[in-house]
């Protein structure tokens, strides 16, 4: 019985990769058209809204995502899952400032704007921050799937990392952005099915949604509202969603991975139409992972698999539950770990595909003045994203070290994150923005987000900074076991009811890391305008560069609506397709 459960897990693993590899050749070999930086990068601008948005989906649920969320969940309780709710506004900031100027402009790399808005060092610099931050997130999103991986079929971590990475490597660099987005779109079926899967049988094993409800009333778990505005405390309501608005405006309003595939939509109504679809999954997904979560609190709400030293730490959480409530039907926690690999793959080939087309656009064309034929920027491309992904691959002993997954890739991205969206935010919403004040505040930014997330993981770190989570019991459990120790808070000051400190750690570093984001921003536009208003230049402004919200006040003149920009753009296309 033990063999056919091996070879039906192995099966459904091995039918995800093989899918993946078989689109990278197809699109790589039998349609031969990725040899163009317009077919690599962008598809040929012939990209349809279903798979675009599920890439999008499949690109954003990273194992941080589906590890991450659901011991959010367990330990914490649910005001996380507020992010669902918030979408509109996101979806609101995005449609009127960010995407309708960046798909006018149709730039292959959205750092071109920087330069035409300020100058080509800006470009540089901040395409320099993203390209240094992208190679240390995507270690993040190899390493927690292969953990799950390695506690489920017992292979080291270091030694599935390099196999995995090296397929995802191999097609996005067959295949390029078609390949991407296609295998994307297949891999999120592998993710959403274990979802799935997982939550049905939790349900039939804690006995249906009325327990899981109740189980998690009585141990606390279930807030939404918990409206204290004190930026001190963990999660409230007001520092998830400010802070989630901040975060997703990056990644989707400016993040070069995003505006790429939005891009690549022939029209500006299908570039909108896949933003709100995104969206709208996104909080489906969060909503799903969430609830497991609250299934696992279910099931373990008397005997904790961490205290009762069945795992090592909350990383291993979620396979633990699986295995626990699937090992008995043959292929389930194969699918699972089809899954999870699934989301870590989509994930790692978009940020590839990105990080290749802003090396080769803002460095290797625009910084060394190289002019190369189509056939030779694709080979530099595919290049580029063999040696990102072996550097990324070496990165995952660093990564290894690090404790929390939700807490730990939100704080890291939140160091660049900041910058990159106050400088395009300068760029687009402040005319009296100039090139100095750009520098300026992206420097600031980065400065003080850097002191201040180092300083809070140093202080995590030495155990002077420690969070209260929500009460856990062994009550249930076996008593010949050896139980964990809960946390020690000896020594350390109660600052407020969500954490303790050593008098040393200096109160800015125990800010909610859901407000990094938020803070970066600020400085960055903060610092940007006040240097800007101190030196003032001169400076022509195409009003294209400016927000049309903004521009209909400033340039009335050069005010167009949208709907007669894509009825041109649409036209244009259709006279494409005829020739």
């Amino acid at each position: 019985m033990e063999d056919l459960n091996w070879i039906f897990e192995c099966s459904a693993f091995a039918i995800m990769l093989s899918l993946s590899v078989v689109v990278g050749l197809y699109y790589g070999c039998v349609e031969r058209k990725q040899n163009t930086v317009n077919e690599y990068l962008l598809g040929g601008k012939h990209m349809s809204v279903f798979p675009i948005t599920m890439s999008l989906i499949a690109s954003h649920i990273s194992g941080i995502t589906l590890l991450g969320v659901p011991s959010e969940i367990y330990s914490n309780g649910t005001q996380y899952l507020i992010v669902s709710v918030i979408n509109v506004f996101i979806i609101a900031t995005i449609v009127c400032i960010y995407l309708p100027v960046f798909y006018e402009l149709q730039l292959t790399s959205v750092y071109e704007y920087l330069e035409f808005r300020f100058n080509s060092k800006i470009r540089g610099f901040a395409s320099l921050i993203f390209a240094i931050a992208l190679v240390l997130y995507i270690p993040v999103v190899i390493y927690i799937p292969a953990l799950a991986f390695n506690q489920v079929t017992g292979i080291n971590v270091h030694f599935a990392t390099p196999i995995i990475c090296a397929i995802c490597i191999f097609y996005t660099t067959v295949g390029g952005l078609k390949a991407v987005v296609w295998t994307d779109a297949i891999q999120s079926v592998f993710t959403t099915a274990s979802i799935i899967i997982v939550i049905i049988l939790g349900l039939i094993e804690v006995g249906g949604f009325g327990n899981v409800i109740k189980a998690n009333e009585e141990g606390g778990r279930i807030e939404f509202f918990r409206m204290d505005p004190n930026p001190f405390l963990r999660n409230t309501f007001w520092t998830v969603s400010i802070g989630t608005m901040f975060q997703w405006v990056a990644q989707l309003g400016i993040h070069p991975g995003a505006i790429q595939r939005f891009v690549a939509l022939p029209t500006y109504s299908k570039a909108r139409s896949s933003l709100i679809y995104f969206v709208l999954g996104m909080a489906v997904v969060k909503v799903l992972t969430g609830t497991v979560g609250m299934l696992m609190y279910t099931k373990y709400k008397d005997c904790d698999p961490s205290l009762a030293n069945y795992i090592e730490n909350d990383r291993n959480l979620l396979p633990y539950f699986v295995m626990d409530v699937a090992s008995k039907i043959p292929g389930i926690t194969g699918l699972f770990i089809s899954g999870i690999i699934s989301a870590a793959l989509s994930t790692m080939s978009a940020q590839l595909n990105t990080v290749s087309g802003t090396i080769y656009e803002d460095f290797i064309v625009k910084m060394m003045g190289i002019k190369v034929s189509d056939l030779t920027a694709s080979i530099i491309m595919k290049c580029t994203v063999v040696i990102t992904g072996m550097i990324c691959v070496s990165l995952v002993a660093v990564v290894e070290k690090l404790n929390g997954i939700l807490q730990m890739a939100i704080s890291l991205g939140s160091v660049t994150n900041g910058a990159l969206l106050s400088v395009f935010t300068l760029g687009l919403c402040f005319p009296c923005a100039n090139a100095r004040g750009a520098l300026y505040g992206m420097l600031s930014s980065i400065v003080i987000m850097s002191w201040i997330v180092f300083g809070a993981q140093y202080a995590i770190y030495n155990k002077e900074l420690k969070f209260v989570e929500k009460d856990v019991s062994i009550v249930g459990c076996p008593p010949e076991l050896h139980f964990k120790n809960r946390t020690d808070f000896s020594g350390l000051e109660r600052l407020n009811e969500d954490v303790f400190v050593s008098e040393n750690v200096w109160k800015i570093y125990t800010v909610s890391y859901m407000h990094y984001s938020t803070i970066g921003t600020l400085v960055g536009i903060a610092v940007g305008l006040v240097v800007s208003l101190l030196s003032p230049t001169e400076q022509k402004l195409d009003p294209k560069l400016v927000t049309p919200f903004i521009r209909k006040f400033v340039y009335p003149s050069h005010s167009t609506s949208q709907n007669s920009k894509e009825t041109n753009i649409e036209e244009q296309e259709m006279e494409n397709t005829k020739c």
